[in-house]
């Protein structure tokens, strides 16, 4: 009768085991992502007048990534048309799963092409 149990009892536990693995490796796969695009007004062309309105566009878009509950954002690009700036960032849940190196590459540029990404943890 035990023994019954125990051929009962044991696959199971390996099937238990391996629905927690599955589970475990499963939740990175469930973050949540969002591409947020926003505009802010330009007051005339100059350099001084874009970054003004580089930096408001941002905080926009940063403050709609936290109200989602996204507190890790990447800048993806930023554009000027006509007379309005507009910013698109990426915003997730989760951080980096791992950290860019603060150096480039010997040759390599630092930017967008090279990994250097600007993450902001807020």
């Amino acid at each position: 009768m035990l023994g019954n149990l125990i051929e009962i009892i044991r696959p199971l536990g390996v099937l238990a085991i391996a629905l927690l693995l599955v589970l475990s490796v499963a939740s990175s796969a469930l973050a949540r992502v969002a591409a947020i695009e926003t505009t802010a007004p330009l007051q005339d062309h100059s350099e001084q007048s874009i970054e003004v309105a580089v930096a408001q566009a941002i905080q926009t878009a940063v403050r709609g990534a936290v109200a989602m509950g996204l507190p890790w954002v990447h800048l993806r690009r930023a554009w000027v048309i006509g007379d309005t700036v507009a910013v698109q960032i990426l915003a997730t849940d989760t951080g980096p799963e791992e950290e860019q190196s603060a150096e480039p590459e010997p040759g390599e540029e630092p930017g967008v092409e090279s990994g250097d990404t600007g993450r902001l943890r807020l």
